[in-house]
Order: C-alpha cells, then structure tokens, then sequence
C-alpha cells in the first residue's frame, strides 16, 4: 500500500477524470471516421501532419468541438455524480451531528465541559463521583467484576448514568487472550475470550465476528457501551511484549482483521478504541518505563498506519476512537511519548484524516510522568489534541484542566473542540439518543 492510498479516494476520483477524458476522444474518433466523407482514409496522414487537431480544427464535418466539449463535461459529471452524492450525504449527516452537539453543548457549564475530557477509573463512590464532575465516562477493571455478577453490574451503570447529565461512557478492555477483563471471571463466561490472534489463524474474519457479536452481547447486558480494543499494532516478533495482543500478522491480514472486528461491534452498537497509535512495534513495555522508537514518520505510511485507517473507515456512520500509545519516537517528536505529541497527532488527523475522538493510553503510567516535568500531564495532553484522558486521580486532573482554562493556557474554543467529538461519538453509538 503506497503512501498515496491514505488519500484514496482523491486517486480515485482522478482515474474517473482520466476515463470520462478517454471516452470523450473515442467519442471524436468515432465520429470523425464514420460521419464525416473523406476524411476515414486519410486520418492517420492528416493526424501526422497536425497532431493539435483538437485545437486548430474548430468545425470537422460540421462536428463543433464545443459540443464535443460540452459532452465530456456531461460525461465526467454523470460519471462522478454518485460519488458526489454520497460525498454530499456524509457531509450533510456530519452537519447534522456537528449541530446536535452543540445545541448540548450550549446547555453546559465550563465544568461540564471540562468533566467530558475525564476517562476515568471508576472510583467505589461512582454515582456520588459522577454527581459532582460528570466526567465524560468511566473505565471499568477486574477488580469492578469480580465480586459481581451481570445484574450488579448493570446495577452501577444505570445508578451511574442516572447521575450523569450528560449519558457517559462506560468502558472495558476486553480484548481476549491475555487481557480480559470480564470474561476471565466464571460467573460471566464459562471460558475467557480467546486472543484475536488464535481467532484469525483458525478461521480468519469469520471467527473474529462471531466472537465480537458474543462480546457485544455481554456488554451491552451490562450497560457497558465502549470497548478499549482492538490492538491494531503489527508485530511479528514472538518475542516482542507486544505480540500476543496482536494479530500476529503482516500489514494486509491485520488491516482486515481490524476492520472487521471494529466492524463487528459498530453494528452492535459497541463503541471500539483502536490502539495504540501510530505503531508499537517491536518496542518495551510502557507500563514500567520509557519505551523509545528509532523509525521515521515516512515508514509507518506503509505498515503501521494501514490497519489503523482500515478499522477507523470499518463503517460509514460510526466512528470508533484511537488510542495513542506511550513510546517516544526519537526521530518524529524525540522530546515527548507518543501521548503529548503534538507531532504524532498532526499526522492522526492529517495523515488518516482521522476526526474522531483520540484517546491517551493511561497517564498514570510510569513511562508518561517523568516527560511533564513541572507542568500538567493531563494539561499537556489536552493540548497535543487528545480528546479523552484515561486517568485515576480524577480529582487533580479536573483541578489542573480548570486552572488552564481559568488561566487561558486552554481555551473555551479548544475545549469545546474536544468536547464536540466527544458528543458527536456519543450520538453515533446511540449513547445519547
């Protein structure tokens, strides 16, 4: 996949124009070979002699190059007329969802907005905390399903959400394999998830859709309406840290598998979190330090970003988020892990023409504090574009993003940016009705 294919649908619009051009001159050949007397035999010696006939014969056998103009353009523009169409749909619906957000964002207070940005884990006083912050959602762990079944679970969401002005995320990383969050306990499967890994070497896209319809299934009976996979990172390395979360794939088979898993769960109405952008690579673990990357920005175009592009254009209607990863990339933005970097979210938004919701992997991790020095990471990270922070200390987080927007470092206007495609993500997945 060249570079250009991130932008293919400019390539493809262009090969039309070069068709519909193409008709238009057999067009003029055809009809200066069978309509006009003469001039079929001597056509190749008069085309030898002027080979501008286009331009210095203004009438040939009373065919006006106006009207063969005049047919190209028609050509060209019923040609390229559905593709308008939906262009114009896509556009319009966006529009649509664009003014709905902010018709619930003129309802909200500067706090309210700010509480949006929070992704947060959730806390034991969850109603009472969500009462008082209306963070934009909550993340759930082991430790929240282990002592529950599914109707107690579905008890704290509802309980939550009834305290949420706003209708929240509630989120979940179940992945399969090693991460499970859910399924590892009995009382909710009687085995956990298997790794999307095992999955597509056993029966490719076919078994990844049947195990996100199960998946979907479950959350859904639980309230919980946002998914933190799939891992869309291409690693072959056995002995990479990444790998077993991964497909285990080269970039083709991964791109598919990611957009039908990302697929799978936009139709059940599941939200996805594709991570972790732009690539982990072969890199370390980022849970327990720094981890850093030697590649250019140029060599993820081919690679890393294909499957990243396949699962955010899964679906038409729905756009699923993109988790940006902790990995200093020392020839892109050497200063900062992936996470702050105004850089690697430039190429998110520019590159994959990504408009969605862009989330932090988690700023408590170890590999992300020692990067913010005196100032805010959640501040920061706010201000490299990340629309939503997975977070713990709730309480700080609100604190340091309200004293910047006190102070002006962040803005009303770029807030309400963040918060605008926070929104519209929730309209989309039918989290706000």
């Amino acid at each position: 996949m060249a570079r250009g294919d991130l932008c293919r649908s400019k390539r493809k619009k262009g090969d039309k124009l070069k068709k519909n051009k193409g008709i238009a001159a057999a067009v003029l050949c055809a009809l200066l070979l069978t309509g006009c007397s003469g001039i079929g035999e001597k056509m190749n010696d008069f085309i030898e002699q002027d080979a501008n006939i286009g331009k210095n014969a203004p009438a040939v056998g009373n065919i006006q190059m106006d009207v063969l103009n005049e047919t190209e353009a028609e050509t060209s523009a019923s040609a390229l007329s559905d593709e308008d169409k939906a262009a114009a749909e896509a556009e319009e619906n966006r529009q649509r969802l664009v003014r709905k957000a902010d018709e619930i964002m003129r309802k909200m207070t500067s706090d309210e907005k700010i509480g949006q940005l929070i992704l947060a884990k959730c806390p034991e006083k969850h109603a009472e905390v969500m009462e008082e912050y209306q963070l934009g959602g909550y993340i759930l762990y082991a430790n929240d399903f282990k002592k529950r079944d599914i109707s107690q679970v579905r008890a704290l969401t509802s309980e939550t959400a009834g305290m949420a002005k706003v209708p929240p995320f509630f989120a979940v990383d179940e992945e399969g394999g090693a991460v499970v969050r859910i399924s590892g306990f009995s009382q909710y499967r009687d085995e956990p998830f298997s790794s999307p890994q095992l999955l597509y070497n056993r029966g490719g896209t076919e078994l990844l859709e049947i195990d996100g319809k199960e998946k979907a299934k479950l959350l859904k009976r639980m309230g919980l309406n946002f998914n933190l996979a799939p891992v869309a990172d291409i690693s072959e390395d056995e002995n990479s840290y990444i790998y077993a979360r991964t497909l285990g794939q080269g970039t083709e088979s991964t791109a598919e598998g990611i957009a039908a898993i990302v697929r799978t769960a936009n139709e059940a109405g599941v939200a996805s979190c594709i991570k972790h952008f732009p690539g982990y690579g072969e890199n370390t673990d980022t849970h327990k330090g720094a981890s850093h990357d030697s590649r250019e920005l140029y060599k993820f175009y081919n690679r890393d970003f294909v499957p990243f592009e396949a699962g955010i254009n899964a679906s038409e209607d729905k756009t699923p988020a993109v988790m940006v990863g902790h990995t200093v990339y020392d020839l892109i933005d050497p200063e900062v892990p992936a996470s702050l970097s105004p850089v690697i979210h430039e190429a998110l938004r520019d590159k994959l023409s990504f408009d969605g919701v862009a989330v932090t992997d988690d700023l408590g991790m170890d590999a992300i504090g020692e990067y913010a020095g005196d100032k805010s990471v959640y501040v920061l990270a706010v201000l490299a574009d990340n629309d939503m922070l997975c977070l713990t200390d709730y309480e700080t987080a609100f604190s340091d993003l309200k004293d910047a927007f006190i102070s002006g470092e962040l803005t009303e206007e770029e807030i309400e940016t963040h918060v605008r495609r926070i929104l519209i993500m929730k309209i989309q997945y039918g989290i706000i009705n």
